[in-house]
């Protein structure tokens, strides 16, 4: 039973987009960014800007909109 309920529960960016409507996504690789982004459930409509880096490369960044 345990494992349905790990299954159920949303990561934290994913909460924070579908009740504020947008989020920064931060990773330290684009691959980290594209699994973010995966975990997005399917019948939510986004949109996303392009990937920014910091400064030092050691951070990818992303803003997510709902549309």
């Amino acid at each position: 039973m345990s494992k349905s309920k790990d299954n159920t529960k949303q990561p934290a960016h994913i909460e924070q987009l579908l009740k504020n409507g947008t989020a920064v996504l931060s990773a330290k690789t684009r691959d980290e960014l594209a699994e973010m982004l995966n975990d997005i459930p399917a019948d939510c409509k986004y949109a996303v800007g392009a990937v920014g880096r910091s400064h030092d490369g050691c951070t990818y960044t992303l803003r997510v909109d709902i549309i």
